[in-house]
């Protein structure tokens, strides 16, 4: 997610786990926790400067930064010691990033390189249209297939690659392509083992699963009758639930298996830009650009609340939280 709005926010992102998430800044960045909702570092304009990406690794001390000074250079920033370890520099700017532990995918104009972590070498290249959104996904769990999800040439379409298996340099083995949806794709997700994938095309009304083995669809949820532009979807680190947030401003909470129940929508902000997330099996948080933090409380029944909301911005850092 990256706009400019009066609050300053360039982009929001949540880590892998979904437990923290980063908030770039025209006046530097920020990390939170969030469940407490605590700040866990706060960089200065003077330090960094303008913020337009970030990507965290894990809870790690790993950030993975660019600054508006800079947009075609990605930078390792090591929180612990509040110093860049590695540095590189591409031809055109970088307009996404998705991490795993062992890897990144930077989204170029009309590619996305793979990657090493920490030594940013490139292990992987996807080439992919230009006219695409800025769209890329990652399994994330450490000890499952190393899949990554990217927009394909042809409209609605998404190509899949195993980047374990990537040559150094190299596209490597072909990757498979799915033809997921008619019109063009303006989001997508995938689950941390990789197993699942979820997609929502311009017209917003519905978020389709796939199966990455099979390559089969394996359910249709419904956002609504009413185009939409969706932000956000996401899977919680189990893959048995999926919630999607968009410029309607309602939250939509799924059962990611079984029958698919729609388990819950709740009005969650205004339509401004947002993004959602999970942050236990019966709560997902919804984090805005107008900096405000919204958490629901769910059940299997249906039954949903708010039960807490901030304006995360001005929560300051807390000396007891243990990083």
């Amino acid at each position: 997610m990256a706009r400019r709005r009066s609050s300053g926010i360039t982009n929001l992102g949540f880590n892998q786990d979904q437990g923290c998430f980063t908030c770039c800044l025209t006046s530097g960045l920020r990390v939170y926790n969030v469940d407490p909702l605590v700040e866990k570092a706060h960089y200065s304009k003077e330090e960094l400067g303008e913020v337009t990406l970030c990507e965290m690794v894990f809870r790690s001390n790993w950030l993975l930064v660019v600054r508006a000074r800079r947009p075609c250079s990605l930078m390792l920033l090591d929180d612990q010691h509040r110093a860049f370890r590695a540095e590189v520099m591409f031809k055109s700017p970088i307009r996404a990033l998705r991490a795993r532990k062992d890897k990144v995918a930077v989204v170029l104009a009309s590619s996305i390189q793979v990657l090493s972590l920490p030594s940013l070498a490139r292990v992987a290249l996807l080439r992919t249209p230009a006219s695409a959104r800025p769209l890329c996904a990652i399994a994330t769990d450490p000890n499952a297939l190393q899949l990554l999800a990217a927009p394909a040439h042809r409209k609605g379409s998404l190509q899949l690659l195993d980047v374990s298996r990537a040559v150094k340099g190299a596209a490597s083995s072909s990757p498979a392509v799915v033809g997921c949806h008619q019109t063009d794709l303006v989001c997508i997700s995938l689950s941390a083992n990789g197993a699942k994938l979820a997609t929502a095309s311009e017209r917003g009304t519905i978020i389709r699963l796939w199966d990455t083995t099979t390559k089969h669809m394996l359910h249709e949820l419904r956002r609504g009758s009413d185009y939409a532009d969706v932000y956000c979807i996401n899977f919680n680190w189990s893959g048995s639930l999926v919630c999607c947030v968009s410029d309607k401003g309602t939250l939509h909470v799924w059962l990611a298996r079984g029958n698919y129940a729609h388990v819950c929508a709740a009005p969650a902000a205004p339509p401004l830009r947002a993004l959602c997330a999970f942050s236990d099996e019966a709560s997902a948080v919804v984090i805005c650009e107008d900096g405000t933090f919204h958490k629901f409380t769910f059940s299997a029944e249906g039954n949903c609340h708010r039960s807490d909301f901030e304006y995360f911005l001005q929560v300051g850092d807390d000396d007891e939280f243990l990083h």
